[in-house]
């Protein structure tokens, strides 16, 4: 996206995801358009696609039913916010994109986050020869295979790349990213990516593959370091996706106006409200503010 097809440096970007992963992304956009001001008025709109809290896409029996819901999303946040640019800041979405209508139909310019995830891991492992990823993701995005299919396609040895599912892991982080089921489950998944194979003679990236992951880093640099030692590193794409944005654009204001709007069709709780804006609050004071008054749209796109 570039500011030449846009009014007066005027942008309204609507962030995604199929839960509140993606806020990290957003709060993370906040952050570097306040320190680079390529538009005078930046319009940030999360939209949470989850249909109900108790039917997430991961939960959900065919990848048909997948798209056929977020493509209903997709629909709706082209329609109410009319956006210059929509981020789908998850893994599992982004996976699920291609397999919409409203790929092929809309004119909306759309960015997932694989691309970003690829490109960093990449860049990692052609810097460092002697190096390993696990690429820790839902099902969803595990399953679909797509990140270690675009990193072989890019010259990586797919012997140098594990897959690790982490069912559940996403919303047990929402619930409570510092919990002690949180710590157990990466405990279990770090251990079974063990299990493949990795070679502890050489450095260990964890590659995370769900925005939500980067809320509970803490908990997989621990454990990582405990099951593989000292030399391994987080490598987290939330940041890089707001970075090749903001690189799309060179034009620079005086200053700028910045509104954050945050809306779901279902309800965010209390204590999701709370762990997120501890995390977020030093960073991205208007996301955290966006959280607490979050616009609860019940109905908001059908199944």
């Amino acid at each position: 996206m570039t500011t030449e097809h846009l009014d007066a440096g005027t942008v309204r970007i609507v962030v995604t995801d199929s839960g509140l992963g993606g806020l990290s992304v957003l709060a993370e956009l906040e952050r570097q358009l306040n320190e680079i001001h390529i538009f005078q008025n930046a319009e940030l709109i999360f939209f949470n696609a989850v249909y109900s809290k108790d039917l997430g896409y991961n939960e959900m029996k065919s990848s048909e039913e997948k798209a056929s819901i977020f493509n209903k999303a997709l629909y709706v946040m082209e329609e109410n916010y009319n956006p210059d640019i929509i981020l789908i800041a998850c893994n599992t979405l982004s996976v699920v994109y291609p397999m919409t209508q409203f790929s092929e139909q809309s004119e909306t310019e759309v960015k997932g986050i694989v691309e970003a995830g690829v490109e960093l891991f990449l860049e990692r492992l052609r810097g460092e020869k002697n190096s390993s990823i696990i690429l820790f993701g839902t099902p969803t995005t595990i399953d679909s295979g797509l990140h270690k299919s675009l990193l072989v396609e890019n010259g990586i040895d797919e012997h140098r790349i594990i897959n690790q599912s982490c069912p559940m892991l996403e919303s047990e982080i929402q619930d409570d990213p510092k919990s002690e089921k949180v710590y157990d489950l990466i405990q279990r998944f770090v251990s079974e990516a063990d299990k493949r194979g990795v070679n502890k003679n050489e450095k260990i990236y964890a590659g995370f593959c769900c925005t939500h992951y980067g809320y509970s880093s803490d908990i997989f640099m621990r454990v990582m370091r405990s099951e593989f030692g000292g030399n391994v590193k987080i490598l987290n794409p939330n940041n890089r996706m707001v970075e090749s944005l903001m690189k799309e654009n060179i034009e620079t204001y005086k200053d700028s106006t910045i509104s954050v709007e945050v809306v779901s069709q279902v309800e965010i709780y209390e204590h999701e409200k709370q762990a997120l804006s501890k995390i977020l609050k030093s960073n991205a004071p208007l996301t955290v503010a966006a959280i607490e008054n979050y616009k609860h749209k019940p109905g908001l796109f059908k199944k």
